[in-house]
């Protein structure tokens, strides 16, 4: 009874402390995780576009709704529990922004980093008179805006501006505008005549900025004819005249520029203040050439001419192999040539098609007018060579030569004494001097086997001698005088060889 007693009593203890340790272990779980915030970036753009920053990479990790609060330049901004939302910086910046996410119990936070560069003003107008006299108010009206320029809903930056005025007479304005001020003029009063070409520069207070030109006539200016547009071809010479159209007695000074790296040249001026232009083209293109005319330093007009310069094919002057005989396969065949070019600044590619399905190229330089390829071939035949140059404008020409290759001949057997030996065993004489005759040519084959020519001959020469010695004897006359004759034949066709 004691020890049931006890053991329900151990029992009760046990079961408590087991809830004591359930109701410990939901309590740790109902602390819960922080949420894992993701602000996203880095930001990247320019001053006055919209920018989404985008926390949608944060989360918790018990799923419970987040809320968002970000912090740009310095300012909190409550977003509720929407992880986008979209800013502009009206002005250039470089930091960062914080994200803070909350799920209710616990806040946390990320950073991000925004790099925001400057746009530079954009001139939307500039109106002024292209025609002013002297001592007379010129004035220049300007029309700008800096920011996001879009017409339904334009988005101005916070910088403000220097502009500044060059009126090309060695003297220059400058005026302040602040921040939202995009119209702006200013006056100038030319003291003498002339062609002047304004420069308005429109700096942003980040370092932005943009230019415009204007130019203005200011009095009574020559007027200059340069004459009519030409077309002529690479390498002619480019020949027109003109004339200043100046009723005033002003002494000028004129140059001419025919655009072709040549640079500005002083352009004489005949009475009547007429001039000539001839300039010779060197290269096919299209050439603006400017006549400017000066009075005392000051430019009082100036025209342009057009000049469409064709190009011109290139053209074989001649052509030749280093050989007009015929050659031997496996020997090298030398082509040369000399050809011209009216542009003799076009440089030229060369190629060489051999007739036999192989072809080389080779570039020259402007100026090169030699050509030259070599070639040999492998078999015996006729192949034209066809060789074609084609200067860098895409003119062209062709010409061909004919090579031809033959076989050597077939080595030529040596001569042989087998007739003379036929004619020798057909004769009714002693068969002592058939023997003595037989083996005087017997030797002869063997030393021509061994290209023992000169040895062989002599051999002949002593049959000969031989026979001689015999002739009215033991040969008669027309017998020695035939054998004599076909020795004779045999030295002979070996001095040919």
């Amino acid at each position: 009874m004691v020890f049931e007693k006890k053991k329900t009593s151990f029992l009760i203890a046990l079961l408590f402390l087991l809830t004591a340790f359930v109701g410990m272990q939901t309590s740790v779980v109902a602390a819960g995780e922080p949420p894992i915030p993701e602000a996203g970036g880095p930001y990247i753009g320019e001053e006055c576009y919209p920018m989404l920053l985008d926390a949608s990479g944060s989360y918790d990790p018990e799923g419970d709704l987040l809320t968002y609060r970000w912090c740009i330049d310095g300012v909190w901004i409550e977003n509720g529990n929407y992880p986008y939302i979209e800013w502009t910086w009206h002005d250039e910046f470089s930091g960062e922004l914080i994200l803070e996410v909350s799920d209710g119990s616990t806040i946390v936070s990320d950073t991000a980093s925004v790099s925001i560069v400057n746009v530079p003003p954009v001139i939307l107008a500039f109106n002024a008179p292209s025609e002013v006299d002297e001592d007379t108010e010129f004035l220049v009206q300007v029309n700008f805006f800096d920011g996001l320029p879009d017409p339904r809903s334009q988005t101005a930056s916070m910088d403000s501006f220097m502009v500044t005025f060059s009126w090309d007479d060695g003297t220059s304005d400058e005026l302040f505008l602040g921040a939202g001020e995009f119209s702006t003029g200013m006056s100038h009063v030319y003291e003498e005549a002339g062609i002047y070409q304004v420069l308005i520069i429109l700096a942003d207070s980040d370092g932005g900025e943009t230019r415009a030109e204007w130019t203005v006539v200011v009095g009574e200016v020559a007027s200059v004819d340069a004459g009519p547009d030409a077309i002529i071809d690479e390498g002619s010479m480019f020949v027109s005249s003109g004339f200043l159209g100046d009723s005033d007695s002003v002494t000028y000074t004129a140059f001419v520029d025919y655009y072709d790296d040549s640079g500005a040249i002083p352009l004489e001026l005949y009475p009547g203040n007429t001039f000539d232009l001839r300039h010779q083209y060197l290269e096919d293109g299209i050439y603006t050439v400017l006549v400017m005319v000066f009075n005392d330093g000051m430019e009082y007009g100036e025209d342009t001419v057009e000049v469409t310069v064709n190009n011109i094919d290139p053209s074989f002057e001649s052509l030749s192999l280093s050989t007009s005989d015929a050659v031997q396969p496996n020997t090298a065949v030398q082509v040369t040539g000399l050809f011209s070019d009216p542009g003799i600044l076009d440089a030229h590619t060369i190629t060489f098609d051999w007739g036999d399905g192989s072809s080389v190229a080779t570039d020259l330089d402007g100026g090169d007018f030699v050509l030259s390829g070599s070639h040999s071939y492998a078999k015996a035949g006729n192949y034209t060579v066809l060789v074609t140059i084609l200067d860098d404008d895409g003119g062209m020409c062709s010409r061909s030569v004919l090579v031809v290759v033959k076989a050597p001949p077939a080595p030529s057997s040596p001569p042989s004494t087998d007739s003379i030996k036929g004619y020798i065993a057909g004769l009714k004489i002693p068969l002592g001097l058939k023997f003595s005759l037989f083996s005087a040519l017997d030797i002869v084959p063997h030393l021509l086997k061994h290209h023992m020519i000169r040895a062989a001959m002599n051999q002949l020469r002593a049959f000969i001698h031989f026979v001689d010695a015999q002739s009215g004897k033991r040969l008669t006359q027309e017998q020695a005088h035939i054998l004599m004759n076909a020795a004779r034949s045999i030295i002979q066709s070996l001095n040919v060889r």
